[in-house]
């Protein structure tokens, strides 16, 4: 992977896929999306409480306890900071969690991340491997990386204020076109880092396992305490299934080191499996609670 991530035309292909996953990401918000933020305070709150400060926490205690190397345990860090995936929002529709409160969240803890992601990163840089945080590191580095790909964030939001019409045809073209970029380049960091990955997965796959488990659980969990089941859902999902290709993205051009880049390519499979098993288990135990009203309905 390194001589893939030294080469030019690669960095640009994967940068050029993921702004356009991103100007998706924008057409598919509106201003809506963010009135709706000061209408839900309590979901929003619980939300960007659990994204900024329990996610963070969480990937740290994890990384501690499975004594994962400093580059895999900066990758958790960097999963940790990164924002929701523009698929979280899928999960949510198939198994009942709020859409419209999953596409604020991802709005706006995009837009955030490109504040957060460098700080939490350089932290995880400076705590793991020793990095300081001086001119140059990778802290300016990463704020310029989260700046060029939150920009076709908010031309993708002008272009859908303008051509609504035309930003409606390019919803489900550019939904599809994102998981192919998330199966694509995952598949790439995983397949050109298959023997280090093979053999250190008992190092960094029970961590990543442990670390995508516990953000749908805590999501939903803490959510759930305060929240309506529909938040709770999308608020998992906002947490558990997050942004892997921009993760890899950061850490293949931006911190030049492939082995950060393995929690990101692990994580992308398990996100997958861990959301659909995670919302067939909920809609499974939340269809006895439904049962006796619908009975009811039905007499």
């Amino acid at each position: 992977m390194d001589n893939l991530t030294s080469t030019l035309g690669v960095v640009q292909l994967l940068f050029a896929a993921l702004a356009l996953v991103m100007a998706g990401l924008g057409l598919s918000l509106e201003l809506e999306d963010f009135r709706r933020i000061a209408r839900q305070r309590r979901p929003v709150a619980v939300g960007m409480v659990l994204q900024l400060l329990v996610m963070p926490a969480l990937a740290y205690a994890v990384a501690v306890t499975f004594r994962v190397s400093a580059p895999c345990a900066v990758g958790l860090m960097l999963l940790a900071a990164a924002p929701g995936s523009v698929s979280s929002s899928v999960y949510s529709r198939v198994f009942g969690g709020d859409v419209a409160l999953n596409m604020s969240l991802t709005g706006l803890n995009t837009l955030l991340s490109m504040v957060t992601l460098p700080l939490i990163c350089g932290w995880a840089q400076a705590h793991f491997a020793s990095v300081d945080g001086a001119p140059g590191s990778p802290v300016l580095k990463l704020a310029q990386s989260m700046a060029a790909l939150v920009l076709p964030v908010v031309l993708g939001m002008i272009v859908r204020f303008k051509r609504p019409r035309f930003a409606a045809w390019a919803d489900k073209p550019m939904r599809i076109f994102s998981l192919l970029v998330l199966v694509v380049f995952s598949a790439g960091a995983i397949v050109s880092q298959w023997a280090s990955l093979k053999s250190g997965f008992a190092e960094v796959g029970f961590a990543v396992v442990a670390f995508n488990g516990l953000s749908l659980v805590v999501g939903y969990g803490l959510t759930r305490w305060l929240c309506t089941r529909e938040s709770a859902m999308a608020i998992a999902f906002e947490l558990g299934v997050r942004s892997a290709v921009l993760s890899i993205y950061v850490a293949m051009t931006t911190l030049h080191d492939s082995r950060i880049a393995l929690p990101a390519a692990v994580y992308s499979i398990t996100m997958v499996v861990f959301a659909l098993v995670f919302g067939s288990l909920m809609h499974r135990l939340h269809k006895p609670a439904l049962a006796p009203l619908a009975s009811r309905a039905g007499a």
